[in-house]
C-alpha cells in the first residue's frame, strides 16, 4: 500500500519576497498614528506573553490577567484586544499555521522532483517544528481547552489538501484510484501525532531519522516492496 505525500496536496500560498514585504510594512507603519501604533504594540505584547504561558503551563492552568500582568498591561486591557483565552489562541495558531503552509510551499517549489520534493517538505516541516517548537506543544497538547482550536485546525489542512488533490486528479497529475478525503485525513493525522509526539521530547529520534521514515512512507508506503 502506497500513503500519498502530503506535498501532493500542496496548497498554493503566496509569499511576497522579503524586501517587498519589509519595504511595505514600513511604509504603512509610518501612516499610523502613535495610538495605533501603540495599540499594535500592546496586541503584540499580549500574544508574546500568551504564547510563553501557555506553553509553559497549558492552556487551563493559565488566566487572563495573568496573560495581561505578563504582558505589563492591565487585566482590562486584555478584552480590548482579545474575547477569551481561545480567542488569543487561535490567533497565535493561525498565524503559525499560515506560516508553516508558506515554508512548506517554498521547499515544494524549490525541488527539482517528486523525491526532493518530499524530502525538501519533510525537512521544512521538522525545522518549523524546531524554530516553533512552544505552539506546537500547545497545539497538540491534549489540553481540554485547546481540544477545540486543535481539531479545527486539523479539520481546515485536511479540507485544504483534499481540494488540492482533487484539482490535481481532475487535471491528470494523479490517479483517481485513492479517496482524496480518506487520504487527506490519514496524512494530515499522521504528520500531526509525529509532530507532537516528537515536540514532546526531540530527544526521542533524531530528526534526520523522522525525515527518513516520514519521506519512505509517503514514496513507498509503509510495506514497501
Amino acid at each position: 500500500m502506497t500513503v500519498m505525500s502530503l506535498t501532493d496536496m500542496s496548497v498554493s500560498v503566496e509569499v511576497a519576497p522579503a524586501s517587498v514585504a519589509s519595504g511595505a510594512a514600513s511604509a504603512a507603519d509610518a501612516e499610523l498614528s502613535p495610538r495605533t501604533r501603540g495599540r499594535l504594540a500592546t496586541r503584540a505584547r499580549l500574544l508574546e506573553a500568551a504564547e510563553g504561558l501557555f506553553a509553559e503551563h497549558g492552556l487551563h492552568r493559565v488566566t487572563t490577567h495573568q496573560i495581561a500582568r505578563s504582558a505589563g498591561v492591565a487585566a482590562g486591557t486584555f478584552y480590548l484586544h482579545f474575547r477569551d483565552k481561545q480567542d488569543i489562541l487561535r490567533e497565535i495558531v493561525d498565524t503559525t499555521i499560515g506560516d508553516l503552509m508558506a515554508r512548506l510551499e517554498a521547499a515544494w517549489e524549490s525541488a527539482p522532483d517528486l523525491r526532493e520534493r518530499v524530502r525538501a517538505h519533510s525537512e521544512a516541516m521538522f525545522s518549523f517544528a524546531e524554530d516553533r517548537r512552544d505552539v506546537m506543544r500547545i497545539l497538540f497538547s491534549g489540553d481540554a481547552e485547546a481540544a477545540a482550536v486543535e481539531s479545527d485546525v486539523l479539520a481546515s489542512l485536511a479540507s485544504s489538501f483534499e481540494a488540492g488533490r482533487r484539482e490535481k486528479i481532475e487535471a491528470g497529475e494523479m490517479p483517481a484510484e485513492m479517496d482524496p478525503a480518506i487520504v487527506s485525513q490519514a496524512v494530515v493525522g499522521m504528520w500531526a501525532r509525529v509532530v507532537a509526539w516528537w515536540c514532546e521530547d526531540p530527544q526521542r529520534a533524531k530528526r534526520d531519522a523522522l525525515v527518513e521514515t516520514l519521506v519512505r512512507i509517503q514514496l513507498s508506503g509503509t510495506h514497501p516492496s
